[in-house]
């Protein structure tokens, strides 16, 4: 599950951690220090790094050693690439403060959303030896563990955080996300339903919590939140692919059209929409206009395997058999190893009397997915015709050893949609 960039959220917690606010004592300076110093940093959270800059190179000038101003111009330097700067800015302010928690953890917050967390990493773990207890510092150090994939301890981490205070969102939310990265996915929904609960309105909880949902096959309750997340976020284009993926396996095929129809609407040239409301329009049984959506996928993604798994399925219902196989060769061309593939190319040699060519795709159906009950059936046709009763009655024999079939089994619009596939690369209904 691709939950490692937890978006919007995080730069919530860490802008509200820069933000200036009453340290150890600051030594004396002019009076109008604090007027400057109050202005940079108000140009700071604005993102007007220029106008802090300059506002920070004038308080320097009343008060060379002032560690507030130092470390404020420390900030601007990192968030203006140049790292080199502010890493040499930040050491200076934290040598004068060597047990300064909130210097430390203002330094670890900043290196966090400049997504540099091995340089936060040692100022958290100092501000930690402090104050073991400190929520802030353990949410931080939190997030550092989890997006360097150790989730055991992130997670200790930020249970230290929900035990001081059980009402922190933002720690909920980080540790629903590191149980569901560590495979605890029960953990993890049960952590950003919290998270949820406590900040209704942060999309980006309410955004995972849909992806979680949905990867846990709980596609009505993925769709009800994906669609909250759409109402307070109207602009958020992934928000809208998530939601059509769930109403389709949801069973609303119409709404899950109309959502995909808004993407591509928005952005004409987003392939995973396209290939979206082609699924929508085909599961609601209208080929005819499901397939010119299809094409569009292919055309502006040409490994989409699903849009051309699609094409090829199409063109065979339509008996337009020529046309299906060279669908199913193009997947092939980019994904070798897609089982559907293999078995509809397989299962058309059978009907063409191409022997050789059906055995050698249903062989290799049959190796990859070995409980694919029609390759069997038609691998034992192959066989059987080939005059190898032997092998024809082994495959016949598996045949019947995996049970009945349904008739989800045959008809792709009652499949549920796991995943969007794209090789090499390519985009992706998650973030």
């Amino acid at each position: 599950m691709s939950l490692d960039r937890a978006r919007m959220t995080m730069a919530t917690v860490v802008m509200v951690l820069l933000a200036a606010s009453p340290s150890a004592a600051q030594p004396p300076a002019p009076a109008d220090i604090d007027a400057l110093l109050a202005r940079a940093g108000d140009a700071l959270t604005a993102g007007r790094l220029d106008e802090a800059e300059s506002v920070l190179d004038r308080a320097l000038a009343l008060a060379p050693d002032h560690p507030e101003a130092q470390l404020q111009l420390g900030l601007v330097y990192l968030f203006t690439g140049r790292v080199a700067t502010a890493r040499f800015q930040f050491g200076q302010v934290a040598d004068a403060r060597p047990r300064d928690v909130q210097v430390m953890r203002r330094i670890g917050a900043a290196y966090i959303r400049a997504s540099r967390l091995a340089d936060a990493e040692p100022y958290l773990a100092r501000a930690l030896t402090a104050a073991p207890d400190d929520p802030e510092v353990n949410l931080l150090l939190g997030q550092v563990y989890s997006g360097t994939s150790r989730q055991a301890q992130a997670i200790e981490r930020l249970l230290n955080v929900t035990r001081v205070d059980p009402t922190l969102p933002h720690a909920r939310y980080f540790l629903g996300i590191a149980y569901l990265l560590s495979g605890k996915r029960a953990e993890g929904i049960a952590e950003l339903e919290r998270a949820v609960a406590l900040a209704p309105s942060q999309a980006g909880f309410r955004f995972y919590l849909g992806v979680a949902y949905l990867e846990a096959r709980r596609d009505a309750a993925a769709a009800t939140e994906l669609e909250r997340v759409v109402a307070l976020t109207p602009d958020d284009i992934e928000a809208r692919v998530n939601l059509a993926w769930a109403q389709i396996n949801a069973g609303r095929a119409r709404d899950a059209a109309a959502s995909a129809a808004d993407v591509v609407r928005r952005q004409p040239k987003h392939a995973v929409g396209w290939f979206l409301l082609g699924e929508a329009t085909r599961r609601q049984g209208d080929d005819d206009r499901a397939m010119p959506h299809y094409e569009r996928a292919v055309a502006i993604e040409p490994g989409m395997v699903d849009a051309l798994f699609a094409l090829g399925t199409m063109h065979y219902r339509r008996n337009d058999v020529d046309a299906s196989v060279d669908w199913f060769g193009r997947l092939l061309a980019v994904d070798s190893s897609h089982v559907g593939a293999h078995y509809q190319m397989g299962k058309i040699a059978v009907e063409r009397g191409r022997l050789d060519e059906a055995i050698a795709h249903l062989e290799a159906c049959t190796r990859l997915a070995p409980d694919n009950k029609g390759a069997h059936y038609q691998l034992s046709r192959a066989y059987r015709m080939q005059h190898e009763d032997e092998k024809a009655e082994r495959e016949l024999a598996a045949f019947r050893a995996l049970g009945p079939e349904s008739e989800s089994d045959h008809d792709p619009r009652e499949q549920r949609l796991e995943r969007i596939g794209v090789r090499p690369g390519g985009p992706s209904p998650r973030r």
